[in-house]
């Protein structure tokens, strides 16, 4: 089936200053940079474009004459019709090309903590623009009580000083409008960092585990470790975005039994989020008597710190007793009672790779490729050793 004939959606002020002509190539291009018809696409004949804008055909052949000089269409030689030139994108980027990167909260805060997790996203994403000639623009979505006119407003400010958007969260509201009505935007590509939005239009960049559960689980069999636990967090979720490390310790799991571990049902320890794992391994432990694991793997690094203290306030020696192994690398795994062993999450490297898939996007490279994965790594410190020799009362 023939391609349809690309019609540009346009708008002129016919009581402007402006000549009508140079109005309408420039609203063109501002079209072709909202919609990014493919290059060698047909564009509608003169006569076709001044009936529906009802212009004088002269008019419509001054704008696309201007057009095809600043080589965003072209009239193939041998051809009477007139195609979209095939570097147009690049010349109907704004000055100064941009990349949104679309905050949860105010960057102040964002960036403030106990881990310099955000810091790293967006050194990896600051880095990656700057090196492709895009200045990182951080933005704050209006808030989810203005009302949707004046959201409307405000993207139609934004979207066309940007090539593309990543998020990095959504701001934890049960409904927030101003996300929806970005999130279904098909003005640009946009990206999710560590997880996947509802809508399959949204492109993720996610870290792969898998290659370092092959080498945690060769690590710890060469230390002894044959059987080992689970201490993972459960949320309730989130309406827009699903995140991956909810979703970390059933991988894990199903990852560390594959690879010969012996992991029983009992040995799974689930807490609610930022929660103490306190009273749930003191039942663990109680239940299981003798039969244990001899390390436990903890779903974030925060979750394997939390575990650590838990375990000593139950009388029991990290690592001497139980190996514990985190995920993440973030400054907690350093600076823990017990520095952590742990499964690195390259947040920088993840940071570059959402700016490259939102302009290979953008340019029409990948339009179909919507997860891009970056493998993660082992760390090793001190909180696993050789497996104990310790017999439990």
């Amino acid at each position: 089936m023939l391609e349809k004939r690309y019609m540009p959606e346009v708008e002129l002020d016919r009581g402007g200053a402006e000549p009508l002509h140079l109005q309408l190539s420039r609203r063109i291009t501002e079209d072709i940079f909202r919609n990014r018809p493919r290059p060698g696409r047909s564009v509608v004949s003169e006569r076709q474009l001044a009936e529906a804008l009802m212009l004088n055909r002269g008019t419509v052949h001054r704008a696309y004459e201007q057009l095809m000089n600043d080589g965003i269409l072209q009239q193939p030689e041998g051809r009477k019709t007139i195609c979209i030139a095939p570097h147009a994108l690049d010349k109907v980027i704004p000055p100064f090309p941009s990349i949104g990167i679309i905050l949860p909260r105010q960057f102040s805060v964002f960036v403030s903590g106990d881990t310099p997790t955000p810091l790293k996203y967006l050194s990896g994403i600051f880095d990656r623009a700057a090196e492709l000639g895009y200045a990182p623009m951080p933005l704050l979505l209006p808030q989810p009580d203005v009302p949707e006119e004046e959201v409307r407003s405000w993207l139609a400010g934004v979207l066309p000083r940007l090539s593309a958007m990543i998020h990095l969260g959504s701001r934890g509201f049960a409904v927030d409008r101003p996300l929806e009505l970005v999130l279904t935007e098909n003005f640009l590509p946009q990206v999710f960092i560590s997880g996947y939005a509802q809508s399959e239009k949204i492109a993720s960049v996610v870290c792969d585990f898998d290659s370092a559960f092959t080498a945690l689980t060769g690590y710890l069999k060469e230390n002894g470790h044959h059987r080992i636990g689970v201490v993972g967090e459960y949320g309730d979720g989130d309406r827009y975005f699903d995140y991956t490390y909810l979703h970390r310790s059933n991988r894990a799991i199903e990852t560390l039994r594959r690879n010969g571990m012996e992991l029983r049902d009992e040995w799974i320890v689930r807490i609610p989020e930022h929660s103490s794992p306190l009273e749930p391994m003191r039942e663990m432990l109680r239940n299981c008597g003798s039969s244990l694991p001899t390390v436990f793997f903890c779903s974030n690094d925060s979750t394997a710190e939390r575990t650590i203290r838990a375990l000593t306030e139950l009388g029991h020696r990290v690592p001497e007793e139980f190996s514990i192994v985190g995920a993440d690398d973030t400054g907690i795994a350093e600076k823990a009672s017990v520095p952590l062993t742990t499964l690195k999450v390259p947040m920088y490297a993840i940071g570059r790779a959402a700016v490259d898939l939102a302009l290979e996007r953008f340019y029409g490279e990948l339009e179909d490729t919507r997860i891009r994965k970056i493998p993660s790594t082992l760390v090793l410190r001190s909180s696993v050793v050789p497996r104990p020799e310790v017999h439990f009362p």
